[in-house]
C-alpha cells in the first residue's frame, strides 16, 4: 500500500443523496486506511474532481471507485461520465457504479451490457451495507489491477535501460521520481511509502526512509533475521513486519541476488506481496542481463 488514504469519487446533483451518502460512509477503511470523499453535481464537475486527482497521465487515478448518479443535469449525463472515464481518460482501472432513481430512464441490464461499469443501485437499496460492499470491494479490486499494471508499465520502462546496470539504476530513479507527481507535476500528497533495492549486495537506490544505504542494510539485515516465508524451491523468501516487507529473491544462473524493502502504510495483503514477487523475479533476470 502506497496511499495514506483512498479516494472515493460521489457524483449526484442532489445534495441530501450527497450528505447521506457521506454521513454513511464516514467511518469505512479498508486495509485499515480512511476513505477521503470527494463530490461533484454534474458531469463537468465531475471530470474536475477527477483531473486534481491523476497521477502522471490521464488513465492513472488516486480514485479507487466512484459512485455515479445516472440523471442529472440530463437524463443520461451520469452515463455519459462513465463514457469519458473509459474512453477519454482511459482510465480501466477505476471501479465504477451508478446509481439511479429512475431505474426506467437506465435499465440496469442495458446499462451494463452497453457500458463498462462493475455495479448498479437503485437509490432505494443504496443502504449504509450495501454502500459498504460496493466501496469496500471497489477499492479491494482498483488496488490490485491498479498495482499489477503499475509494475508491468515499470518493468517495460526499465526494459530499454537493460544495456547496463548503471542505466537500469538510473531509470529506477527516475521511475520513483515519476510515481509520486500529479498530472500538474505536483507531488501527490497521500503517496507515502519508503523502498530500497540491494542488488548482489549492493545499495541501488532509495526512497523515503531508506533513501540512505546505512540505513537500507541495517533494516534488510534485521529483516532478514526474521522467521520468513517461502515462496518456491529457489530460495525466493519475504518478511512481514508491520508495514514492513521484505523479499529476498535467492541468486541463480539467470537471476541476481536481490533485497527488496518496502514500507507501506498498512500491512501487506497477500496479493500485493505475491504480485511484487512476480515483478522481481523479472528484474532480477534483466538486472542479471545487464552488464
Amino acid at each position: 500500500m502506497h496511499l495514506s488514504e483512498f479516494h472515493v469519487v460521489l457524483v449526484d446533483d442532489e445534495p441530501d443523496v450527497l450528505e447521506v451518502s457521506r454521513l454513511a460512509m464516514r467511518h469505512f477503511k479498508v486495509y485499515g486506511l480512511p476513505i477521503r470523499l470527494h463530490t461533484a453535481t454534474s458531469k463537468a464537475q465531475a471530470i474536475e474532481v477527477l483531473s486534481g486527482l491523476t497521477l502522471g497521465r490521464p488513465d492513472i487515478s488516486m480514485a479507487s471507485v466512484a459512485l455515479i448518479d445516472v440523471v442529472m443535469e440530463t437524463d443520461h449525463a451520469g452515463l455519459e461520465l462513465c463514457d469519458h472515464i473509459r474512453e477519454v481518460m482511459k482510465n480501466r482501472t477505476m471501479q465504477i457504479c451508478v446509481r439511479t432513481g429512475q431505474p426506467g430512464i437506465a435499465p440496469e441490464r442495458a446499462v451494463l451490457d452497453r457500458y463498462d461499469i462493475q455495479g448498479y443501485l437503485s437509490k432505494a437499496e443504496a443502504t449504509e451495507d450495501k454502500l459498504y460492499t460496493v466501496v469496500k470491494a471497489g477499492i479491494r479490486q482498483a488496488s490490485f489491477i491498479g498495482q499489477s499494471h503499475a509494475l508491468q508499465d515499470l518493468l517495460r520502462y526499465l526494459i530499454p535501460s537493460a544495456t547496463s546496470k548503471s542505466a537500469i539504476a538510473d531509470a529506477l530513479r527516475n521511475w520513483q521520481r515519476l510515481a509520486r507527481l500529479t498530472l500538474a507535476g505536483t507531488k501527490a500528497q497521500t503517496i507515502e511509502s519508503s523502498l530500497a533495492y540491494i542488488v548482489d549486495g549492493e545499495f541501488v537506490t532509495g526512497v523515503g526512509d531508506w533513501q540512505d544505504a546505512g540505513t537500507a542494510t541495517r533494516r534488510r539485515d534485521e529483516l532478514a533475521a526474521l522467521p520468513s516465508e517461502a515462496f518456491n524451491e529457489d530460495g525466493d523468501r519475504f518478511t512481514v513486519d508491520g508495514r514492513d516487507l521484505l523479499i529476498q529473491i535467492a541468486p541463480t544462473d539467470l537471476n541476481a541476488g536481490v533485497h527488496y524493502l518496502l514500507r507501506g502504510t498498512a500491512t501487506p495483503p497477500d496479493w500485493e506481496i505475491f504480485l511484487y514477487h512476480r515483478y522481481l523475479r523479472s528484474f532480477s533476470a534483466l538486472w542479471k542481463l545487464a552488464h
